[in-house]
């Protein structure tokens, strides 16, 4: 069986408008308190903290979806998760939640690694889920 590697982009401030507004306002609202009640030091290292927290949504993230596994590329660094690490897989509004475990769990979400994914192309990944996990 040989299938041709999917290969996409995803940058979340520029593709979802909402999460910039929604980020913008929550770091501005952050640093006016943090300002307001300690100075402008440690409203300095909250926001650096912020930015360290959100890395992921203000940044451009390129995917590649082969038979091996899902690469994530950042900056020209490359992650690679095996298609024998994902025990399982959660279908989410704008992507899905890769699980480690089969085991279900109350904190299980935040084991898992999130793979964002543009709505025209959820179809064709679900189908490789299926294909190269299971069900």
């Amino acid at each position: 069986m040989n299938i041709k590697p999917l290969c996409y982009s995803v940058w979340m401030t520029v593709d979802r408008k909402v999460s910039i507004a929604v980020l913008g306002s929550a770091t501005a609202g952050t640093a006016l308190c943090v300002w307001y009640y300690s100075g402008w030091m440690t409203t300095l290292a909250a926001l650096v903290l912020m930015l360290l927290t959100v890395w992921y949504v203000i940044v451009p993230i390129q995917f590649e979806i082969n038979a091996g596994g899902i690469i994530r590329t950042v900056f020209g660094r490359h992650w690679f998760i095996a298609w024998n690490d994902i025990k399982g897989y959660q279908i989410r509004q704008h992507g899905f939640l890769l699980l480690p475990q089969n085991d279900r769990f109350a904190l299980e979400a935040f084991t898992g690694f999130y793979l964002p994914v543009p709505a025209g192309l959820m179809p064709e990944v679900l189908y490789r889920f299926r294909l190269f996990i299971g069900e």
